[in-house]
């Protein structure tokens, strides 16, 4: 079998492959058994058709078109495995003669990666400080979440009360604002979660009191109707709630830590404990960050269109996914950011280039560097993964990871990147 090879761009090659013609006579062998296998003459058992019977019966070029077909298939994965190719997408054939047969593969292939001088790249590693005030933020929220509230009727509502309030906004014709009314709803006053002004329209309100308020929207506002404009509030004022917040001793330490800790300072010590590993997962993610925005400046590859497509089929799925566990119907999605779906995929296309090229990168890296993942920490993994769910589902889990499966493969691969990234961030962090 006769084959050339011809590189073309963005990662396609087009193989010229000239049909053996051993491989052909064993194509007609195959066409005709198939045929057998549907063809029904009457006199004759199933499979048992004699070859001449078939060819009559179903016509010369219909075996012949048959035969190529196989040939082609056949000569095509020979090609493949002689010119070691490593294919990343289907084959376009092209006939360019019938006898002798020969035919045209064009097919994308794994790119030719340059990761560049990596050791030169140099990545700084924040400070891990827990700050006293960060604490006493953790603190503070905690004594909320505790905190009794005691309903008050003799006084007027005040910084730190919890209240209840209905709202409708109406323009200044007085014309109702979508998105702008409530009813029976709780507000923390000086929180300053609601809209910049609308706190204080409500403090100095007493229950059962309705009042007119005037409140101009964030020209930022993410509802892009209500974005800088006057709106006037109509509130009533039904309950208003005093807050007190418990003491910190050690009642409460018991109390907080479901009485895993007998004094407050050590419930401290664990908020402190707390508040660094968030630090370091957060500058282990920025470590991270930089240095692949960095391996992404000098790394050099030719990306195939058909991974770029696929990624950005696959981001597109993904977002449809997440809007439906939320609740968000596509059709309506499309419709609030007014874009078609064209759009978005277009959109997608940077990033999904990005995460190719990364993706390509760090598999080389991982490959140049020899990286190794034991079975033990397969397993762990594995087992890591099957303990997110609930006993009855746990033998589906790892039979999903079954040995020889590409879902083992892609995880072990998976890993090798994780402990890829890691030796690089120990080896050039400081």
């Amino acid at each position: 079998m006769l084959t050339v090879v011809k590189n073309l761009p963005k990662s396609e090659v087009e193989v010229e492959i000239e049909v053996d013609s051993k491989i052909l006579e064993n194509a007609r062998k195959e066409a005709i058994l198939r045929f057998q296998r549907e063809v029904k003459i009457e006199g004759f058992r199933e499979g048992k058709v004699p070859d001449e019977k078939i060819v009559a019966k179903v016509g010369e070029k219909n075996i012949t078109l048959e035969a190529n077909d196989i040939a082609i298939k056949l000569s095509y994965a020979e090609a493949v495995k002689k010119e070691n190719l490593k294919v990343v997408s289907y084959p376009k054939i092209k006939i360019l003669s019938a006898e002798p047969l020969k035919f045209t593969a064009t097919v994308a292939v794994l790119p030719e990666v340059e990761v560049g001088d990596w050791r030169k790249i140099k990545l700084k590693k924040d400070e891990l400080k827990v700050e006293p005030k960060e604490i006493e933020a953790v603190i503070k929220d905690i004594l909320k979440g505790n905190a009794t509230a005691t309903e008050v009727k003799d006084r007027a509502a005040q910084k730190g009360d919890r209240v209840e309030i209905d709202f409708a906004g109406t323009t200044g014709d007085g014309v109702p604002l979508d998105g702008a009314a409530s009813k029976n709803h709780p507000l923390l006053l000086g929180e300053g979660n609601f809209i910049p002004g609308f706190e204080e329209g409500v403090e100095g309100m007493s229950v059962g009191e309705e009042k007119e308020h005037p409140v101009k929207f964030p020209d930022d506002y993410h509802a892009k109707h209500l974005a800088g404009k006057e709106v006037k509030f109509k509130i009533k004022l039904h309950k208003i709630e005093e807050l007190s917040e418990p003491k910190l001793d050690d009642d409460f330490a018991k109390k907080v830590s479901g009485g895993q800790k007998e004094k407050w300072a050590d419930v401290e010590k664990d908020i402190a404990k707390h508040l660094e590993s968030q630090k370091e997962i957060q500058a282990r993610q920025k470590l991270e960050a930089d240095l692949v925005g960095k391996l992404l400046k000098i790394g050099k590859v030719e990306l195939p269109e058909v991974l770029i497509e696929e990624e950005v089929e696959w981001m597109l799925k993904d977002l449809k996914n997440r809007l439906a566990s939320g609740g968000m119907e596509w059709p309506k999605y499309l419709e609030a950011v007014k874009k078609t779906e064209e759009e978005i995929q277009k959109e997608m296309r940077v990033e999904g280039e990005k995460r190719v090229k990364v993706r390509l990168i760090l598999d080389k890296l991982v490959e140049t560097e020899k990286v190794v993942v034991e079975e033990t920490e397969v397993v762990a993994a594995i087992e890591k993964e099957a303990s997110r769910h609930p006993e009855s589902q746990k033998k589906a889990v790892r039979e999903n990871f079954a040995v020889g499966g590409m879902n083992r493969m892609r995880l072990q691969q998976q890993l090798k990147v994780i402990k890829l990234l890691d030796n690089l961030i120990k080896t050039l962090s400081k």
